[in-house]
């Protein structure tokens, strides 16, 4: 658990003077009477003690805590149990329901949640019903809420045909999707197990996962299983999902067709996967097919963005497994989604085939990683590509030590699919532009760049390939802007390192006396392949831009658009994708304009 609610939070809570604190047990025996008696705003304060109770928040925007909630102290977590094993209803089996229209007003905080079995519900999946038995810990059906600073652990769901969700589950509905929040809670040893089963830990159409451990949960099934974490959405429903800062480790699949033992993203739905660790997950007895040691992306349609996240050491020991780290797996249908995988660290994944990244039929930008040490048995080591949509964009990235034997490439391009790699350290030496071949000579185990290393600031940070912009900086979730500093060249790899090497695409402040003019120099060289120089002087500060526009005056890159002090400056602009002839460059500060010819000559 990476995170506490904070104190601050606990004084909103429970400073409306309008709302009432309803104490378990000294004002009602147990916590369902507490809800019973609590009205809108209310908070049901419950203390340590095990209770055996299955829950329902009857539709209401109430928080119902433990003592954490006053003080922070995560004893009281641990001594506050719900234990859901003794149902009234043997069919109504998940220890904490929410049934009736609730939203993220509804909290559940600060206790221990275990022995639940699951809900006999119906699931909408393609504009088909099927029964299921799903959230063994808690189940959302028809509402949303929020869940926050508890321990979901030992829930088991079995001997049921279709189940979904071990620890959580927000059931999927055709009326506006619900929006859950499942925050800095540790989700542990839930256990699913059937002939279909998803997410051991959560399934999640809709809403965010954040600050989550999510260890030891296991799925076994006879036909379809899924690990730890299902985020997927219905045909007719807009949804997205938000994964951000977990630690996803030590999940087991065990079955006949396997996907993501961390996580899977599936069909109509958004996702955006960010600074998690993804790691130690487990494929076992796949008897048919494994996809996805750590994440699989499965026939989805949504636009996926996976960064900057620490994925490593997930195996799968099958025959016919693909993508030991990352399984990108669409059909024609698909084609045109947007996948974005950058500044991720990809290392000692296990798998047949693609045992760093498996493409299929899949078309995704892979910018500024690494990926390196992972294991392959057949083909691969490093990045896999197959399928007739198949595209893989490669930039700034290391591909290095992939592979059982010597020599092994380090990505594997079957006839159909292709491929565009420049700026990238590709141990064995890959064709494309900018693209080297020398060990990258890490510092540490965490895969930072020592101080000579040959990666440091020889990537771009723009190119244009086949009439589309790639952009190493455009991918900016945490402030962490690339390059870094600003004003270096972009380095090679996941992890910019602090020293700064100028070179194309950097400006550069010159030294001097303070000019007393503006003025834009004309280019050198010119002609030019492919890089040129441009030089400009600033009588005062303020804002600048320097744009590119081609001969029928459409702006095509802008090399800068920020403050500037006054001072003279020079920016190494590489025209690679682009064809020959002319074009313009036009410097903008203050009331100051001014166009200049350049000319691309290949």
């Amino acid at each position: 658990m990476k995170s506490l609610l904070t104190i601050f939070s606990v004084l909103v809570f429970i400073s409306n003077l309008s709302a009432d604190i309803i104490h378990v047990p000294l004002d009602q025996p147990g916590i369902q009477a507490g809800i019973i008696a609590a009205a809108d705003g209310d908070t049901v304060l419950v203390a340590d003690d095990i209770y055996y109770e299955n829950i329902n928040f009857l539709g209401k925007a109430i928080t119902v805590a433990s003592h954490f909630l006053l003080n922070g102290d995560t004893s009281h977590i641990a001594n506050t149990i719900i234990n859901g094993s003794l149902p009234g209803n043997p069919g109504i089996g998940s220890v904490v329901t929410f049934n009736s229209g609730e939203d993220t007003t509804s909290v559940l905080s600060g206790f221990t949640i275990t022995g639940g079995s699951g809900t006999i519900t119906e699931y909408v999946w393609r504009g088909q019903q099927y029964s299921i038995r799903a959230g063994g810990g808690i189940h959302f059906y028809f509402a949303g809420g929020r869940i926050s600073n508890n321990f979901i652990c030992n829930n088991n769901i079995s001997q049921f045909q279709t189940i979904i969700g071990g620890g959580v589950c927000v059931s999927q509905v055709h009326d506006s999707p619900p929006y859950v929040i499942i925050e800095n809670n540790r989700i542990t040893n839930n256990s699913i197990s059937g002939s279909e089963v998803y997410g051991s830990a959560i399934s999640l159409p809709n809403g965010r996962i954040i600050d989550n451990e999510i260890s030891q949960n296991i799925s076994q099934g006879t036909a379809f299983v899924y690990g730890a974490v299902i985020c997927a959405a219905d045909d007719d429903l807009s949804q997205s999902v938000l994964l951000e800062n977990n630690s996803i480790t030590h999940n087991m699949i065990d079955g006949a067709n396997a996907y993501g033992a961390g996580l899977s993203v599936e069909w109509k739905i958004n996702a955006s996967i960010i600074d998690n660790e993804i790691s130690y997950n487990e494929i076992v007895n796949a008897t048919t097919r494994s996809i996805g040691g750590g994440i699989t992306v499965n026939g989805t349609s949504g636009n996926i963005i996976i960064d900057k996240n620490k994925i490593s050491r997930n195996i799968m020991h099958e025959n016919n497994s693909f993508g030991g780290g990352i399984n990108l797996w669409s059909g024609n249908a698909f084609s045109n989604i947007k996948i974005q995988i950058t500044d991720n660290v990809i290392f000692e994944n296990q798998a047949d085939s693609g045992a760093g990244i498996n493409f299929r039929n899949s078309i995704a930008e892979v910018i500024n990683n690494t990926i390196v040490n992972n294991v392959t048995g057949l083909s691969g080591g490093g990045i896999r590509i197959e399928g007739n949509v198949a595209i893989a964009n490669i930039i700034n990235s290391i591909l290095w030590n992939n592979g059982t034997l010597s020599g092994i490439p380090q990505i594997v391009l079957l006839e159909e699919g292709s491929t565009n790699v420049r700026y990238s350290n590709i141990e064995g030496d890959w064709e494309g532009e900018g693209n080297i071949n020398q060990d990258p000579l890490f510092a540490d185990s965490l895969f930072q760049l020592s101080n000579n290393s040959p990666c440091i600031g020889v990537g771009v940070d723009s190119i244009q390939i086949d009439g589309a912009w790639f952009y190493a900086s455009s991918y900016d979730f945490h402030s962490n802007l690339r390059p870094s500093p600003a004003g270096c060249s972009p380095d090679i790899g996941a992890l910019e390192s602090p020293l700064c090497t100028p070179g194309p695409g950097a400006i550069v402040s010159l030294p001097g006396t303070q000019p007393h003019a503006y003025e834009l120099y004309p280019n050198y060289p010119n002609p030019f392949n492919p890089s040129t120089t441009i030089e400009f002087t600033l009588q005062k500060s303020g804002w600048v831009t320097l744009t590119i526009y081609n001969a029928l005056g459409e702006a095509i890159a802008e090399l800068v658009a920020e403050n500037l002090s006054a001072g003279s400056y020079k920016y190494e602009w590489n025209a690679a994708g682009l064809a020959s002839g002319i074009y313009y460059y036009r410097l903008e500060a203050g009331k100051f304009t001014e166009t200049r010819k350049l000319v691309l000559m290949k």
